[in-house]
């Protein structure tokens, strides 16, 4: 069918114009896009972050609880203190110090076979001293060494893996003077 001069395609008249909108009404529209699912990438991501904390604080509590059963129970420091109160309480009045080393505790020292808290210590004593005396006075037992002997040494293992080390030597170097020295050691 032929068209009347002056109308179709060459003279303004839009084609297919009687099937839909104008095309100028589509190019000033955007695009139809379909809604955008919602990923679960950031539910995955969030779930192993939080699984992740989980497992570090169990971890972290579980290194802690571990730790104090390899320290058998108790902290370095509180060994420390009780340390320096049974060094404390052993000397006389008349005893003379000649040297001690504190217990210094070491962070992070986990005592599977060696001992992280020590104690040392020596007196000068211008008497004799009972061995089984200076050892009770330390709260050691003393079931070995007859009462009145004033030389030698004792030594104390708890099941904790604690010891407990009391000697009582002649001074080579002064007459009528003893040596009393304790060396204390916990894990």
């Amino acid at each position: 069918m032929a068209q009347p001069p002056g109308h179709g395609p060459q003279h303004g008249q839009r084609q297919g114009s009687q099937y839909g909108p104008p095309q100028q009404q589509f190019q000033s529209q955007q695009p139809f896009r379909p809604p955008r699912k919602k990923g679960k990438l950031g539910w995955v991501l969030g779930g192993v972050g939080v699984a992740t904390a989980l497992i570090v604080a169990v971890l972290f509590a579980g290194c802690a609880s571990v730790a104090s059963l390899i320290n058998n129970g108790g902290s370095h420091e509180a060994k420390a203190r009780a340390m320096t109160a049974k060094a404390d309480n052993l000397p006389e009045s008349d005893w003379q110090l000649v040297g001690r080393s504190d217990p210094k505790v070491e962070s992070g020292c986990l005592s599977i076979d060696i001992p992280c808290v020590r104690l040392s210590a020596t007196w000068a004593v211008p008497h004799r001293v009972g061995l089984a005396d200076a050892a009770s006075r330390l709260g050691m037992k003393t079931s070995g060494p007859p009462m009145g002997l004033f030389s030698g040494c004792l030594e104390d293992k708890e099941k904790d893996g604690s010891t407990s080390r009391v000697c009582i030597e002649a001074d080579p170097a002064l007459d009528d003077t003893w040596r009393v020295s304790i060396n204390l050691t916990a894990k």
